[in-house]
């Protein structure tokens, strides 16, 4: 739709260009034309660039048309004054176009790669648009809706600062004599025309405000939902650990790079909140202000031809901003160009550290009786080195990008009126003009200083989209590892039995752990797996469970069976008892007597009239009790087969049996499958598997009753 409407345009505006032999329609029908082949759909445009460019087409074709109007005689004389500049449907026009060209800039395309996925969901959003009821909204409609708005918005918003510009050139008029026409004349640029101006500016701010945070923060809570999700689905986040090359501090990404890319973190002086929505929304706002501001200072500058070694510039105020502009993004880029890497270390290393500092906490009994305080105090010191020298680079780089950006922005304050305060004093502008064009140079200056008032936010945000990128990454390249041969799978089979035919047990790194010729597990035969430490016991309850692609071979699982591992050391959400009890499932899930039966058949009393106690249970409890508890989710389970890692290794062996038979008691049709050292254990199994490690060599894998 897009490429026919400009297509059609385009003609249009040649045709009538060529018959009124108008340059500037020309202009507009050349640029309209260059804009539909930017449009063609081979170029394969982003979306959220895709929604950006339909906007500006749509308003080339509107405005180029008003234009069309007004050029053949047609625009009504009674509204005159109210035509359209006729530079915009030619700066609209150019909008499409440079859309189309930045799309190819490598971070332009990562950060579309990031950005895309929420404006192509189809998935359904609840709305409140005040003072209308809550509506339900196509996710990418209400991110279309939303960028459309902003985006008019800000161009009102830039429509009311020309306004305000050119009361500036009134009102400067009318204070320059202090007589009774000039008195009349002030207090009405005064009452008429400034206050319902900034009435009107005041409001659009803040409507502007109030859409723009509600809309990136729904595009943040969608992003947090999204990577959340991948990460955590299909235990992505165990297989990114197992890669040896694995992303760092996951949750870091998800908790604060998100935020950063979306609506930047502030990250101190001179930088603001600059996300992806200030470098695109903002960003053309600015770029619309910048044209908008060009085309007056331009016009004021007509008359002022500057001669310089005998030649005289046309537009010389337009070319001073351009030209101390450039020089200040090329002063800006040369100090602060390594403040983008700096920002990634940091963040990498300020992450470690808290890590570090929340093992210290997860660990606290086992440190404190061990006496390992000190050499913990040691070992925070050596990690948070990292985090003082990479500050201290970042201290070092932005002291001097700050200086350079403090002295730039004083002097930005006079330069316009050290350029034009000589014509001025030579009479060839009035006060009012004086005022208007020192305004316009600062606005058109200010908008091509875009980047240089946000080179340390740039600095921060380009890091973010770094993070975001290799994180993505990290989910093709896993998602493609586990599909590289040979690899070992699991999946269900057609029998009821679980199965190994020629299996092999791999590291990460390629070396075998161990063999299994040709074995099977039995419904209701109760199995226990011994074997020394380090042959690959736990290795092959993770390969069961789908989570250990390494090696080769299928190990069949049992048909329509339910399967469940128990680690050594459980999982205990912090939060109420009921649901530390109850995960993975919902506590809703059990009545209150299904929890207690639970809790009394682990042998864990105490802690039945706790249920709605909230605490940090991991901590609470000791590692016997945790692992009571973790038995007592596996009988509210009640799952086909049951798998325990060393499950008891805490208990004694009196206790350890006692829970042996609560499972064999409260499971009667579970499937028991054991890894243990103690000889206690055989009594509860029917089977015993052995791992017979060989040096230098895999183990194999030996079954006998």
């Amino acid at each position: 739709m897009r490429l026919l409407s400009l297509a059609v345009f385009a003609v249009l505006a040649l045709v009538i260009g060529a018959y009124e032999e108008d340059g500037m329609t020309l202009m507009i029908g050349g640029a309209s034309a260059l804009a539909a082949v930017a449009s063609m759909p081979s170029w394969r445009l982003s979306t959220f660039l895709t929604i950006l460019a339909d906007l500006f087409a749509i308003e080339t074709v509107l405005f180029g048309i008003a234009d069309l109007v007004a050029l053949l005689g047609y625009w009504p004389h009674a509204y005159e004054e109210y035509e359209l500049p006729r530079y915009l449907p030619l700066a609209t026009a150019i909008f499409v176009i440079v859309i189309f060209a930045v799309s190819h800039i490598p971070l332009v395309r990562k950060m579309m790669r990031i950005a895309d996925p929420f404006f192509a969901a189809r998935t359904p959003i609840s709305i409140r648009p005040w003072p209308l009821p809550p509506t339900i909204l196509r996710q990418n409609l209400y991110a279309r809706i939303n960028v459309f708005f902003l985006i008019l918005i800000n161009q009102f918003q830039v429509a009311v600062s020309l306004r305000f510009n050119f009361w500036q050139r009134d009102f400067g008029n009318a204070i320059q004599v202090a007589d009774e026409a000039h008195r009349v004349a002030f207090w009405y640029q005064l009452m008429v025309v400034f206050v319902p101006l900034a009435t009107i500016a005041i409001v659009a701010g803040i409507i502007e405000f109030f859409v723009a945070s509600n809309f990136v923060l729904q595009w943040r809570r969608w992003m947090t939902a999204s990577f959340t999700s991948r990460w955590l689905l299909h235990s992505m986040h165990y297989k990114l650990a197992l890669n040896t090359d694995n992303t760092d501090n996951p949750d870091q990404r998800i908790s604060q790079d998100v935020g950063s890319f979306i609506n930047g973190s502030g990250t101190g002086s001179n930088s603001g909140n600059v996300g992806i929505y200030n470098y695109t929304i903002q960003l053309i706002s600015s770029a619309t202000n910048l044209v908008s501001f060009s085309v007056i200072l331009w016009g004021i500058s007509s008359a002022l031809k500057a001669p310089i070694f005998g030649v005289e510039i046309p537009g010389f105020l337009f070319w001073v901003a351009v030209l101390y502009a450039v020089v200040a993004t090329g002063i800006t880029q040369l100090i602060g160009r390594s403040l983008s890497k700096l920002y990634f270390r940091q963040q990498a290393v300020e992450a470690n550290f808290r890590f570090d500092l929340a093992r210290v906490r997860e660990y606290s009994e086992q440190i404190a009786l061990l006496k390992g305080e000190n050499r913990e105090i040691e070992r925070a010191g050596t990690v948070f080195d990292d985090v003082f020298r990479t500050i201290r680079r970042i201290i070092h780089v932005r002291t001097w990008l700050i200086a350079f950006n403090q002295f730039y922005s004083q002097i930005s304050v006079i330069i316009p009126y050290v350029v034009i305060a000589p014509f001025y004093y030579m009479k060839i502008v009035d006060f009012g003009r004086f005022s208007q064009s020192a305004d316009a140079f600062g606005n058109v200056n200010s908008a091509m200083n875009f980047f240089v008032d946000r080179y340390i936010g740039l600095a921060d945000f380009s890091s973010a989209i770094a993070r975001l990128t290799t994180f993505e990454d990290s989910f093709d390249k896993t998602l493609a590892d586990g599909k590289k041969e040979p690899r070992l799978t699991a999946a269900p089979g057609s029998g009821p039995s679980l199965s190994f035919p020629d299996v092999d047990l791999a590291l990460p790194d390629g070396r075998k752990l161990a063999h299994i010729g040709d074995l099977a597990l039995i419904p209701q035969e109760s199995a226990l797996v011994v074997g020394p430490s380090g042959v690959g016991k736990s290795t092959l309850f993770r390969a069961i469970s789908g989570l250990w692609p390494f090696g080769s071979g299928e190990i069949q699982q049992p048909a329509f069976a339910r399967l469940m591992l128990l680690p050594q050391r459980p999982y205990i959400p912090i939060g109420p008892l009921r649901e530390a009890l109850a995960y993975p499932a919902a506590s809703s899930s059990f009545s209150d007597a299904q929890l207690r039966d639970a809790l009394y058949h682990v042998g864990l009393p105490a802690l039945v009239e706790r249920l709605d106690e909230s605490d940090n249970w991991q901590m609470r409890l000791s590692g016997g009790e945790q692992q009571r508890l973790a038995i007592a989710r596996a009988l509210l389970a009640a799952p086909d087969w049951l798998f325990l890692d060393e499950s008891t290794a805490s208990l004694d062996e009196e206790s350890e049996a006692d829970l042996y038979r609560a499972i064999a008691k409260a499971l009667p049709n579970t499937t028991l499958v054991s890894i243990g050292h103690r000889s206690t254990l055989n009594a509860f199994h029917r089977r015993r598997i052995a791992f017979e490690p060989h040096e230098g060599a895999p183990a194999t894998v030996v079954s006998a009753a």
